[in-house]
């Protein structure tokens, strides 16, 4: 992914010309997710996640939001991040919001070119998010996925880091809901 993001980069630009912003941003989207892509294998090959801690609800929101800016403009979808009742509590950090951006990433093609809307809210038991709207959850995330469930680095990744961090994943009538127990 990563050198098919950059090969991709490099032959829709005039190689005689410095990169223009969309280009730019393509660039920068691609090495950040193959970043996470060694983040992924690093993880699943250690078998260990970063140590987990809390932080407030507003810098948890700007975290993702800013992971969640250059997949917008590179989907061209937009993404809303909207506080329902998450303010004045502490969200986890880094793992949620590392696995909130690669679940996104795994349900924008049935929502581009959206509107995406992410709702995030609290509960005593869990810190839950909804991406709203009719999406399907992915093959690879079902209880039980069938034979032909996409066998890729972020499925893998994605269900081992729910396993681990306490997620769960529901289709509600509202869009897809996920819960991380809160302890």
């Amino acid at each position: 992914n990563l050198l098919a993001g950059i090969q991709g980069v490099l032959d829709l630009s005039d190689p005689r010309l410095p990169l223009d912003a969309r280009h730019r941003m393509r660039l920068e989207y691609s090495l950040e997710e193959g970043k996470t892509l060694l983040g992924m294998a690093r993880g699943l090959a250690l078998g260990h996640s970063p140590d987990p801690g809390l932080a407030p609800w507003a810098e948890w929101k700007a975290a993702l939001e800013g992971k969640l800016e250059p997949m917008s403009i590179l989907f061209r979808c937009s993404i809303e991040l909207v506080d329902m009742g998450a303010d004045g509590t502490r969200w986890p950090v880094p793992g949620l919001v590392d696995w909130a951006l690669a679940f996104t990433r795994q349900i924008l093609p049935w929502v581009a070119p959206g509107p995406l809307r992410l709702e995030a809210s609290v509960s005593p038991e869990a810190w839950i998010l909804t991406w709203a709207g009719d999406v399907p959850i992915p093959l690879a995330l079902r209880p039980d996925p069938p034979v032909d469930a996409p066998k890729n680095l972020p499925s893998f990744w994605l269900r081992a880091t729910a396993e681990s961090l306490g997620i769960s994943i529901e289709k509600a009538p509202g869009g897809l809901v996920v819960r991380m127990a809160r302890p």
